[in-house]
């Protein structure tokens, strides 16, 4: 990988990555048939399971499913850190943050710090928008670097510390010191 680090993403079998790709089903959810009622939560926990069953393979688990993994993630033997997507808006979904505080996670708006800031908040890494993804103008460029950069970042330091999801993570940054201007 670009960065130096070995990647292996648990993602569907038409997934595109730089990284070594275990297939967690066939095709992307958009390429199922309805109903796909809870199919995204079952290909999550199979990629966890997978993960955990390889476990002496990885240093570091990067969720990005959502509060779904996060019970997985608590009994993680693996270091862990979750990336946030949407509001934190419903009550019952900041009842779900709140009773998993300790887990590391990445924000991906000032929104989501604001409507609960009491969480273990690493990071504010604004994800790129639609039309960066596909054009990559070299202004974008440096963007997408800068990102990499700041996830490179949070995943040293739980590394280096060897945190486990059960303790919460303290940084050796703030949390705007990895912020992104995308």
């Amino acid at each position: 990988m670009r960065f130096g680090h070995d990647v292996t993403v648990f993602a569907s079998g038409d997934s595109r990555v730089s990284g070594r790709l275990i297939p967690v089903s066939p095709q992307a959810i958009r390429h199922y048939p309805s109903p796909k009622r809870h199919l995204s939560e079952g290909l999550t926990f199979l990629a966890i399971e997978k993960a955990f069953s390889m476990e002496s393979s990885f240093d570091l688990l990067h969720v990005h499913a959502g509060f779904v993994a996060f019970p997985m993630m608590r009994r993680s033997p693996l270091p862990s850190v979750a990336t946030v997507y949407g509001s934190l808006d419903a009550p019952e979904i900041l009842q779900l943050f709140r009773a998993f505080r300790e887990l590391p996670l990445v924000a991906t708006s000032a929104e989501q710090i604001r409507q609960c800031p009491e969480l273990n908040w690493l990071a504010l890494i604004p994800v790129p928008g639609p039309r960066q993804r596909s054009e990559v103008p070299a202004e974008t460029m440096d963007s997408l670097v800068e990102t990499a950069t700041a996830y490179t970042a949070v995943y040293e330091s739980i590394v280096e510390r060897a945190v486990r999801p059960t303790h919460a993570v303290r940084p050796a940054y703030s949390l705007y010191d990895v912020q992104t201007t995308v």
